[in-house]
C-alpha cells in the first residue's frame, strides 16, 4: 500500500489516484515552452475524493468499474486477472512517486515541472504514454490534469491537453472516460493497495499445454485461396505493384532498390533464408511508434510517428515523400487496395485515393475519411470479394518493439469483436459488432480472406504467449448483421509478436526477440558464447515466416546486436515488408524481403 500524501492544502480536499498502449494525434508542444497568460487562480481541484467504504464494498464497486466480470470497460482491451492489477498498482505507485508529489501546483514551473516528468521514462522517451502512471491514467482528461496543463502552458495549453488525453487518457475506443466519481472509487481501491482482490477477481487457471494440430479445414482453404483469395484477385484485377514495372515474377520486383548486404551495417541480414534478398525501401531519421502497415499494392507504409515528433506518418514510396497524419497509431490497409485506417482520437477510416491524390498532410476531416468509433485499437482488416469489409480487435498486448516479445496474459473471459463495414459510395459505415469469446487469447488478426482468425495465447510463466491458435470464421447474414461461428482449427506452438497473413492466406510471419534459448537454434555451440551473449545484452529481434498447412517455421532474418526487425506483414505479391530499428546507428529502415516468395518454388 502506498504512502497518502497531505489530504488538505489550501482548502481543497486532494489524495493520491487501466492503463496501456500509447500514441498521439495532435501537433506537439514542447515542454519547455512559456505560457502566454497565467490561469486566473492558481487553486487546484481535487484530484480525487475521499471514499467512505469499507474494503470489501470498495473492491466490489471499483471492479464493477473497471469491468471485472461485468460490463465491457478496461477489460475489453486487457485481461483484468490479478496479476495485470497488481502491475497496474506497481506502475501507479512509482508514476505518483516520480511525478505527483505536488498535487497542489500554484506556479507556471511547478505545473510544468509535472508535465516533463510525465515525459520521461516512458517506452517513447519524450512522448507522454499510459505506463506511467497506471491507474490514473483514468483520470487524464478529469479535471485535475486539465489545471496542471492550463498552469503549465497558459493560453495554449488546448494543443498538449489534447495530445495528452489522446496518448494517456483510458479506457479507449468506445469506452467512455470514467467520471471523477468513478474514478474517486478506482483510485481509493488502488490506493489501499487492493484489499480483497482474491475475492473479487476470480482464479484463472492457464490453459493447457500447447500440442501442435492442423485440420484438414486449414489445407482446404489454402488450396481455394490460390485461386479465390486477394494475392490471386489483386493480380487479376491488375492492381500495379510498386516498383515491378514489367515483371513476370514477384521476385523480379524492386531490383531498383539496393541489397541489405550493400550496406556495412546490413551484411548478413539474409543469412536466416540463404538465397533470400533484403531489399532497402527507406531510411528514416525519426523513431516510429508502434507497429508499421503497407498497402496491398506496397506503395504506402505507416505507422505511429512522423518527423515532427507526434502525430503518424505515411510514406509515399513512389513519390519518396512522408505524408504526416493528424493520428496516432495502428495503421490498416483493406486487402482490395481501397482504404485505410489509422486511429487516434477515434478509428479514421479513410478511401486509399486520398493518399494518391497527393495530400500535403492527413487531417482526417477530408471528405473521404469517416471516424468509426466502435472499432477498438489493435484492429486487423479483411474483406470479402463483393461482400462486406471486416475488421477484428479484443484484449492486447502493447508492444513498441525492443522490450522482447510482448505478454500474452489474456484472461478466460476474453473476447473479440468483429465489426462488418460497407462503403456506401461517401464513406465506410459500420454495421452492428459481434462478439465472439475466446478464453486466453489476444492480439488477434484476420486473414485477407476475413475467413481465418489467429490469435496469440498465454499459459507460459509470467503471463507468457505459448502458442498461436487458429480459428475459421463463417458468417452468416441475420438482419443487419451477422450470426458468426469461429471454432479451433489449429494450434502452432510456436512464440512471437502479432502475427501477419499473406494475400493467399498460407503463411503468417512474425517477430521473435532472441532470448536465452535460442543459442542453438541461432547457430552457437553454447549459451555462453561471446556472440550470443551479445545479441541477448544489445538486444536482437528476427523475421519468421510459419506454414500454416504444414506447421513448418523458417527464421528469415540473422539480425545483428541491437538491431531489432520488427512489425512484419506481407504486400498482395508475398514480398513481406517490415522495419528495422538500429540502435547502434540510431535509425530506421523500411526493409522488404523476398523469402515466402523463395519458399513458394519447387
Amino acid at each position: 500500500m502506498r504512502t497518502v500524501q497531505s489530504l488538505v492544502a489550501l482548502g481543497v480536499v486532494v489524495i493520491t489516484a487501466c492503463g496501456g498502449g500509447g500514441g498521439g494525434d495532435t501537433p506537439d508542444a514542447t515542454v519547455d515552452a512559456a505560457p502566454d497568460a497565467a490561469i486566473d487562480a492558481a487553486v487546484a481541484p481535487p484530484f480525487r475524493n475521499p471514499v467512505d467504504l469499507t474494503d470489501a464494498a470498495l473492491a466490489q464497486q471499483a471492479a464493477a468499474v473497471l469491468g471485472v466480470s461485468g460490463a465491457i470497460n478496461c477489460n475489453g482491451c486487457h485481461s483484468l486477472t490479478r496479476a495485470r492489477l497488481q502491475h497496474w498498482d506497481d506502475l501507479t505507485d512509482a508514476g505518483e512517486a516520480a511525478c505527483l508529489t505536488d498535487l497542489n501546483p500554484s506556479t507556471q514551473a511547478a505545473a510544468m515541472t509535472i508535465v516533463q516528468c510525465l515525459r520521461d521514462g516512458t517506452p517513447d522517451p519524450g512522448q507522454w504514454h499510459p505506463s506511467r502512471i497506471g491507474i490514473d491514467a483514468t483520470a487524464a482528461g478529469l479535471p485535475w490534469f486539465e489545471y496542471v496543463f492550463r498552469l503549465a502552458y497558459g493560453d495554449g495549453w488546448e494543443a498538449p491537453f489534447a495530445d495528452w488525453k489522446m496518448r494517456v487518457e483510458m479506457p479507449r475506443g468506445e469506452h467512455p472516460p470514467l467520471t471523477q466519481g468513478q474514478f474517486d472509487i478506482v483510485a481509493e481501491w488502488f490506493a489501499r493497495g487492493l484489499p480483497q482482490l482474491d475475492v473479487v477477481v476470480p482464479f484463472e487457471p492457464p490453459p493447457p499445454p500447447c500440442t501442435t494440430q492442423i485440420m484438414p479445414e486449414i489445407a482446404e482453404h489454402v488450396a481455394a485461396m490460390r485461386t479465390q483469395g486477394w494475392r490471386a484477385i489483386n493480380r487479376d484485377d491488375g492492381i500495379n505493384m510498386f516498383a515491378c514495372q514489367d515483371a513476370t515474377d514477384p521476385r523480379e520486383c524492386l531490383a531498383a532498390y539496393p541489397d541489405a548486404s550493400s550496406q556495412p551495417w546490413g551484411v548478413g541480414w539474409n543469412a536466416g533464408a540463404p538465397g533470400s534478398r533484403i531489399k532497402l525501401l527507406r531510411e528514416i531519421t525519426y523513431s516510429s511508434a508502434f507497429w508499421t502497415r503497407s498497402s496491398a499494392d506496397g506503395r504506402f507504409v505507416a505507422h505511429g510517428g512522423s518527423s515532427g515528433g507526434g502525430g503518424s506518418t505515411v510514406i509515399d514510396l513512389q513519390q519518396d515523400r512522408e505524408i504526416r497524419a493528424n493520428a496516432s497509431y495502428d495503421p490498416g490497409f483493406f486487402p482490395d487496395n481501397s482504404g485505410f485506417i489509422i486511429q487516434g482520437g477515434g478509428a479514421h477510416f479513410c478511401r486509399q485515393t486520398l493518399l494518391t491524390s497527393s495530400p500535403e498532410s492527413i487531417t482526417f476531416n477530408e471528405p473521404e475519411c469517416r471516424n468509426l468509433s466502435s472499432v477498438g485499437l489493435y484492429q486487423h482488416l479483411g474483406a470479402v470479394r463483393g461482400g462486406d469489409y471486416w475488421t477484428v480487435h479484443g484484449q492486447f498486448s502493447s508492444d513498441n518493439g525492443g522490450g522482447g516479445d510482448p505478454g500474452a496474459d489474456f484472461g478466460g473471459a476474453a473476447q473479440n469483436r468483429l465489426t462488418p463495414i460497407i462503403y456506401d459510395g461517401t464513406g465506410y459505415v459500420a454495421k452492428p459488432q459481434i462478439a465472439i469469446s475466446t478464453p486466453n487469447e489476444g492480439d488477434m488478426e484476420m486473414s485477407p480472406s476475413s475467413r481465418l482468425l489467429i490469435s496469440r495465447v498465454g499459459g507460459g510463466p509470467g503471463g507468457q504467449m505459448t502458442r498461436y491458435t487458429m480459428r475459421k470464421l463463417t458468417a452468416t447474414p441475420a438482419g443487419s448483421t451477422y450470426t458468426v461461428n469461429a471454432p479451433i482449427v489449429g494450434e502452432y506452438c510456436v512464440r512471437g509478436g502479432k502475427p501477419g497473413f499473406s494475400y493467399d492466406d498460407r503463411w503468417i510471419v512474425y517477430h521473435h526477440n532472441v532470448e536465452a534459448g535460442d543459442w542453438a537454434s541461432l547457430g552457437y555451440a553454447s549459451a555462453s558464447e561471446p556472440g550470443f551473449l551479445q545479441l541477448l545484452q544489445q538486444r536482437s529481434s528476427n523475421l519468421f515466416v510459419l506454414d500454416l498447412t504444414t506447421g513448418e517455421e523458417r527464421r528469415i532474418t540473422m539480425m545483428g546486436p541491437g538491431q531489432l526487425a520488427l512489425f512484419p506483414h506481407f504486400r498482395s505479391d508475398g514480398w513481406i515488408y517490415a522495419i528495422v530499428k538500429d540502435r547502434n546507428r540510431g535509425r530506421e529502415v523500411v526493409i522488404a524481403s523476398d523469402a515466402a516468395l523463395m519458399f513458394e518454388q519447387p
